[in-house]
Protein backbone atom coordinates (compact mmCIF):
# COMPACT_ATOMS: atom_id res chain seq x y z
CA UNK A 1 0.00 0.00 0.00
CA UNK A 2 1.59 3.75 -1.10
CA UNK A 3 0.55 4.69 2.96
CA UNK A 4 2.83 1.99 3.77
CA UNK A 5 5.88 3.16 1.86
CA UNK A 6 4.98 6.54 2.72
CA UNK A 7 5.34 6.29 6.17
CA UNK A 8 8.24 3.50 6.32
CA UNK A 9 10.45 6.77 3.92
CA UNK A 10 9.31 8.75 6.76
CA UNK A 11 10.72 6.08 9.60
CA UNK A 12 14.13 5.70 7.85
CA UNK A 13 14.33 9.26 7.85
CA UNK A 14 13.15 9.66 11.39
CA UNK A 15 16.24 7.34 12.20
CA UNK A 16 18.98 9.19 10.50
CA UNK A 17 17.44 12.46 11.85
CA UNK A 18 18.01 10.77 15.19
CA UNK A 19 21.65 9.49 14.88
CA UNK A 20 22.21 12.98 13.09
CA UNK A 21 21.03 14.56 16.98
CA UNK A 22 23.06 12.12 18.42
CA UNK A 23 26.38 13.41 16.63
CA UNK A 24 25.30 16.96 17.17
CA UNK A 25 24.57 16.83 20.77
CA UNK A 26 28.19 14.75 21.44
CA UNK A 27 29.83 17.54 19.11
CA UNK A 28 27.89 20.67 21.13
CA UNK A 29 29.37 19.19 24.19
CA UNK A 30 33.02 18.56 23.36
CA UNK A 31 32.61 21.43 21.76
CA UNK A 32 31.31 23.67 24.40
CA UNK A 33 34.43 22.16 26.88
CA UNK A 34 36.45 22.03 24.48
CA UNK A 35 35.66 25.53 23.10
CA UNK A 36 36.24 26.49 26.27
CA UNK A 37 39.62 25.23 26.90
CA UNK A 38 40.88 26.77 23.78
CA UNK A 39 39.07 30.10 23.94
CA UNK A 40 37.23 29.50 20.99
CA UNK A 41 33.91 28.98 19.80
CA UNK A 42 33.21 25.62 18.50
CA UNK A 43 29.52 25.46 19.12
CA UNK A 44 26.37 27.44 18.22
CA UNK A 45 22.81 28.30 18.43
CA UNK A 46 22.28 26.69 15.08
CA UNK A 47 24.09 23.60 16.28
CA UNK A 48 21.69 23.89 19.64
CA UNK A 49 18.34 23.87 17.45
CA UNK A 50 19.15 21.73 15.88
CA UNK A 51 19.40 19.29 17.96
CA UNK A 52 15.73 19.40 18.72
CA UNK A 53 14.61 20.06 15.12
CA UNK A 54 15.82 16.99 14.20
CA UNK A 55 14.31 15.23 17.21
CA UNK A 56 10.69 16.57 16.27
CA UNK A 57 11.32 15.27 12.63
CA UNK A 58 12.51 12.15 14.27
CA UNK A 59 9.33 11.86 16.54
CA UNK A 60 6.30 13.86 14.62
CA UNK A 61 7.60 11.74 11.26
CA UNK A 62 7.53 8.77 12.84
CA UNK A 63 3.81 8.52 14.40
CA UNK A 64 2.19 6.97 11.41
CA UNK A 65 5.60 4.51 10.91
CA UNK A 66 5.37 3.51 14.88
CA UNK A 67 1.63 2.84 14.28
CA UNK A 68 2.36 0.27 10.93
CA UNK A 69 4.63 -1.36 13.03
CA UNK A 70 2.03 -1.88 15.70
CA UNK A 71 4.96 -0.34 18.40
CA UNK A 72 2.74 2.40 19.84
CA UNK A 73 1.23 2.61 22.84
CA UNK A 74 -1.30 -0.19 23.52
CA UNK A 75 -3.29 -2.01 26.07
CA UNK A 76 -2.34 -5.51 24.98
CA UNK A 77 -3.11 -6.80 28.35
CA UNK A 78 -6.27 -6.16 27.69
CA UNK A 79 -6.71 -7.39 23.99
CA UNK A 80 -4.56 -10.28 24.61
CA UNK A 81 -7.46 -12.01 26.49
CA UNK A 82 -10.35 -11.78 24.05
CA UNK A 83 -10.45 -13.73 21.00
CA UNK A 84 -9.13 -12.62 17.77
CA UNK A 85 -12.33 -11.37 16.41
CA UNK A 86 -12.84 -9.36 19.58
CA UNK A 87 -9.34 -8.14 19.01
CA UNK A 88 -10.25 -6.71 15.33
CA UNK A 89 -13.10 -5.06 16.55
CA UNK A 90 -11.52 -3.58 19.34
CA UNK A 91 -8.75 -2.39 17.40
CA UNK A 92 -11.26 -0.98 14.92
CA UNK A 93 -13.26 0.80 16.84
CA UNK A 94 -10.21 2.42 18.76
CA UNK A 95 -8.66 3.36 16.04
CA UNK A 96 -12.35 5.11 14.64
CA UNK A 97 -12.84 6.29 18.19
CA UNK A 98 -9.65 7.71 19.69
CA UNK A 99 -6.80 8.23 17.11
CA UNK A 100 -8.40 9.44 14.21
CA UNK A 101 -10.50 12.12 15.75
CA UNK A 102 -7.16 12.80 17.92
CA UNK A 103 -5.02 12.90 14.94
CA UNK A 104 -7.54 14.87 12.32
CA UNK A 105 -7.84 17.48 15.76
CA UNK A 106 -3.93 18.05 16.02
CA UNK A 107 -3.76 18.13 12.31
CA UNK A 108 -6.35 20.91 11.61
CA UNK A 109 -5.26 22.89 15.02
CA UNK A 110 -1.62 23.36 13.89
CA UNK A 111 -2.42 24.20 10.39
CA UNK A 112 -3.18 27.87 10.83
CA UNK A 113 0.11 28.67 13.31
CA UNK A 114 2.11 26.99 10.76
CA UNK A 115 1.13 28.72 7.75
CA UNK A 116 1.25 32.13 10.10
CA UNK A 117 5.18 31.09 11.06
CA UNK A 118 5.55 30.66 7.24
CA UNK A 119 3.96 33.89 6.05
CA UNK A 120 6.74 35.57 8.56
CA UNK A 121 9.21 33.43 8.09
CA UNK A 122 9.38 32.91 11.49
CA UNK A 123 12.78 32.61 13.11
CA UNK A 124 14.30 31.77 15.86
CA UNK A 125 14.90 34.55 18.48
CA UNK A 126 18.16 33.41 19.80
CA UNK A 127 20.88 34.93 17.02
CA UNK A 128 22.11 32.65 14.80
CA UNK A 129 19.08 29.97 15.68
CA UNK A 130 17.37 27.99 13.04
CA UNK A 131 13.73 29.43 10.94
CA UNK A 132 11.02 28.27 13.28
CA UNK A 133 8.76 27.92 10.49
CA UNK A 134 10.32 24.45 8.99
CA UNK A 135 10.02 22.82 12.48
CA UNK A 136 6.50 24.07 13.01
CA UNK A 137 5.34 22.56 9.45
CA UNK A 138 6.60 18.74 11.20
CA UNK A 139 3.68 19.54 13.07
CA UNK A 140 0.74 18.80 10.33
CA UNK A 141 3.05 16.55 8.49
CA UNK A 142 3.44 14.25 11.19
CA UNK A 143 -0.18 14.05 12.38
CA UNK A 144 -0.99 13.60 8.37
CA UNK A 145 1.10 11.14 8.31
CA UNK A 146 -0.45 9.33 11.04
CA UNK A 147 -4.23 9.89 9.66
CA UNK A 148 -2.87 8.42 6.66
CA UNK A 149 -1.30 5.29 8.29
CA UNK A 150 -4.66 5.27 10.16
CA UNK A 151 -6.70 4.66 6.89
CA UNK A 152 -4.57 1.89 5.69
CA UNK A 153 -5.03 0.61 9.52
CA UNK A 154 -9.13 0.90 9.16
CA UNK A 155 -8.72 -1.24 5.68
CA UNK A 156 -6.43 -3.78 7.18
CA UNK A 157 -8.82 -4.05 9.70
CA UNK A 158 -11.88 -4.01 8.00
CA UNK A 159 -10.80 -6.93 5.56
CA UNK A 160 -9.16 -8.74 8.43
CA UNK A 161 -12.66 -8.79 10.16
CA UNK A 162 -14.45 -9.31 6.91
CA UNK A 163 -12.58 -12.71 6.24
CA UNK A 164 -13.19 -13.67 10.12
CA UNK A 165 -16.61 -13.48 9.40
CA UNK A 166 -16.49 -16.28 5.84
CA UNK A 167 -14.62 -18.88 8.80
Amino acid sequence: MGIDRLNQAAGWLGRWALLLMIGIGAWNVVGRYLGLALGLSLSSNALIEAQWFLFDVAFLLGLGYTLQKRAHVRIDILLNRQKRRRQLQLELAGTLILLMPFALMVLLVSLQPTLQSWMLLEASPDPGGLPRYLAKSLIPLGFLLLALQGVAELIRLRRSLQTSEEH
